[in-house]
């Protein structure tokens, strides 16, 4: 049986860096670009490759990029975890942010499951 492992150009070990590199300077710009729009035409990309391709580093590429912004909050969530809960730590766990969280009025939702905080909140961990 031939053996296939060699004809793949990408990394299927983590954190292993690949012999080849896709270069993704342009879809990157392409993302910050419309991200960074007053209003902007997508508000959710998707990102797709096989195992070892390099999705990890291009997402956390841009979310660096965006956590330089000072009008922008990013947060790394876990489908392991309550993300509704993981954001609400996230964001509380900043000074600044947790002032105005004391009195405001917040509803998210996301797919039907929402989370409505009215007034001062606390957060479990």
């Amino acid at each position: 049986m031939p053996d296939f492992s060699k004809e793949n150009p990408y990394s299927v070990i983590f954190g292993r860096e690949p012999h080849m590199v896709i270069n993704r300077d342009e879809e990157a710009k392409s993302i910050i670009k419309v991200f960074s729009q007053d209003i902007p035409s997508q508000q959710a990309y998707m990102i797709t490759g096989i195992r070892g391709s390099g999705k990890t580093v291009f997402m956390s590429d841009i979310s660096d990029y965006f956590s330089k912004q000072k009008d922008w909050i990013c947060v790394e969530l876990s489908a392991d975890r309550d993300m509704l809960q993981s954001l609400a730590a996230k964001l509380t766990s900043d000074n600044a942010l947790a002032r105005l969280f004391k009195s405001a009025d917040i509803n998210l939702s996301l797919f039907g499951i929402g989370l409505t905080v009215t007034g001062i909140w606390t957060v479990y961990s």
